[in-house]
Formats: structure tokens, C-alpha cells, sequence
């Protein structure tokens, strides 16, 4: 057998590395293109969340400060109420006390 026909010669085995090369750069290629699409799908996705949270960020201080101002009022509507059950105690009382100077057998 002859050798030169068998074995590749070093221009042979080069082309067929520079094909390989061609075909790992297409595939290399297909892949980056992929991966950027997903990356960029989520870079939108997380952009569109970010951008929710500083509308409700924006909305928060404003909402707290009505809830404070509610809060405020209404811890003062129930001390006015307090105030106006002690005085019906008080009240109940002294009628209580009238009552059972006006009438002896209460006692």
C-alpha cells in the first residue's frame, strides 16, 4: 500500500480543522444569539418589574400618610368616646346615689 494515499496530508487534515472550526464558530453563534434573546427577555421582564415597584414606592408615602392622618383621628374619635363613657359612669352614678336618697327602700 502506498503511504501517501492512506495517510491525510497536512493540507488535507487543515481543511478539515478549518471546517470544524466553521462549523463550532455557526454553533457558537446560534447558542450566543439564543442565550442573548433569553437574557434580554428577562433584562424587559425584570426592567418592567423594577418599574412596578417604583410606582408603588412613589404611591407609598402618600398612601401612608393618609393611613397615619386615619389612624390619627381615629385614635381621637376613641378617646373623645371614652371621655363620654366616663362621664355616663359618672352621670349613672350621681343618679344612682339621687335616686336612693329619694327613695329608701333602693337602698
Amino acid at each position: 500500500m502506498d503511504e501517501k494515499v492512506t495517510k491525510p496530508t497536512i493540507e488535507t487534515v487543515l481543511e478539515r480543522m478549518g471546517t470544524m472550526e466553521e462549523r463550532l464558530n455557526q454553533r457558537t453563534d446560534v447558542l450566543e444569539e439564543r442565550i442573548n434573546q433569553r437574557v434580554g427577555t428577562m433584562e424587559d421582564r425584570l426592567n418592567q418589574g423594577m418599574g412596578e415597584m417604583e410606582r408603588i414606592n412613589q404611591r407609598t408615602p402618600a398612601g401612608e400618610e393618609s393611613l397615619t392622618s386615619r389612624a390619627d383621628r381615629i385614635e381621637s374619635d376613641s378617646k373623645k368616646t371614652r371621655a363620654k363613657m366616663l362621664d355616663l359612669r359618672a352621670d349613672f352614678r350621681d343618679l344612682n346615689v339621687k335616686l336612693k336618697e329619694h327613695f329608701p327602700e333602693l337602698r
